[in-house]
């Protein structure tokens, strides 16, 4: 008699081998969604610390370049009106710098930094030629800087009397000079860790005003740090 020959598998064999493919497949699934929640956390921390980065950038090319220059107003002569371009306060910020010469932007401008007074959580950024001009007439809408912003304060560094010891402020009343340094801080509504940002200023003292009303150019003799 001849032996008895299996050309198939058993039932049990079936089911375990069925069995060990699931327990493959959800393994094989829990990794990838692993992987995927991993991918998505490095981007969005890789896309927060840019974001920090081209805020402080931002900061750190304009703030460092401020120009100790009074306001000029509409007229076509430009004379100088008493108060200086520079305001400084807890919450805003005004000065007058100038941008890169890559910029399509020429010559001075004075910027404005607020947060946007329909939503706290926006800081904007608006920009108008020091020198306005009939060109320059249309109203300028301001530019978002940074968003979901839980805090921001600004603090200011130096001098308000000559002989007076410097120190921090939240408001800078100075008219002759600008404050050595400005630090600006920054929470997040992720509350995300944002370390101050402290930036010296290159010049202080308040230019001729006479040469400013010439050519709208800082004065040789103004002080430096």
């Amino acid at each position: 008699m001849k032996p008895f020959r299996r050309n198939g598998f058993t039932l049990i064999e079936v089911l375990i081998a069925m069995t060990l493919l699931g327990v493959m497949v959800v393994l094989l699934f829990s990794s990838l969604r692993i992987a995927a929640e991993s991918w998505n956390a490095g981007e969005s921390k890789m896309a927060a610390v840019n974001q920090k980065a081209v805020v402080y950038q931002f900061f750190k090319r304009h703030l460092t370049a401020i120009r100790p220059l009074p306001m000029l107003n509409t007229e076509p002569s430009y004379s100088l009106d008493a108060v200086p371009a520079f305001q400084g306060f807890p919450q805003s910020l005004r000065f007058v710098a100038a941008l890169p010469a890559s910029s399509a932007r020429k010559g001075l401008q004075l910027f404005s930094i607020a947060l946007d007074p329909e939503n706290s959580a926006t800081l904007l950024v608006a920009l108008t030629p020091y020198r306005v001009t009939e060109a320059d007439q249309e109203p300028v809408k301001p530019e978002v800087l940074l968003e979901s912003i839980a805090g921001l304060k600004f603090a200011y560094f130096g001098r308000i009397e000559e002989f007076a010891e410097p120190q921090w402020l939240e408001e800078w009343a100075a008219i002759e000079s600008l404050p050595s340094l400005i630090k600006v801080s920054i929470a997040l509504k992720d509350g995300s860790y944002w370390p101050d940002m402290i930036f010296p200023l290159k010049i202080t003292r308040a230019a001729n005003t006479q040469s400013v009303a010439d050519d709208g150019q800082i004065n040789e003799d103004t002080d430096q740090r």
